[in-house]
């Protein structure tokens, strides 16, 4: 006996197509499965830590607050900062102008009257003193 089955090419595209959506049926119904599965432990998880999210949403105004604080705190701690730099940048810049007053008025001319002394002392004529070894 001889037996053949022929497909037509649309019955070929149509058992494709439905094993296709078969498979995507039984992907999408694992994917919502382990959604499922997750919802159910995210669930779980709120459930046993309830008291604590409850005294965290609590407590959150007062460390806003805190940090509130703290922060005008700290500008007024930079503000007075600021003015003591400031001071002290003038304290320096008088202290530099008052060095560099110093050389001009007083180093300058002690270092002009040794020099003026060196010279003298280099024209005068100097005695040899005998020492050891010089008799």
């Amino acid at each position: 006996m001889d037996s053949t089955i022929t497909f037509t090419l649309g019955q070929l595209f149509t058992i494709l197509f439905a094993l296709l959506g078969m498979a995507l049926f039984v992907i999408v119904f694992i994917l919502l499965s382990k959604v499922n599965e997750t919802l159910k432990q995210i669930k779980e998880l709120l459930t046993k830590n309830e008291e604590n999210i409850d005294e965290t949403l609590e407590r959150i105004p007062k460390v806003l607050q805190n940090v509130e604080e703290i922060t005008d705190v700290v500008n007024e701690e930079i503000k007075h900062v600021q003015g003591v730099v400031k001071n002290i940048e003038e304290t320096v810049e008088y202290t530099a102008s008052a060095a560099q007053g110093i050389n001009e008025d007083i180093l300058e001319p002690i270092r002009d009257i040794f020099q003026i002394v060196a010279l003298i002392g280099e024209l005068l004529p100097s005695k040899k003193k005998k020492g050891w070894f010089n008799k």
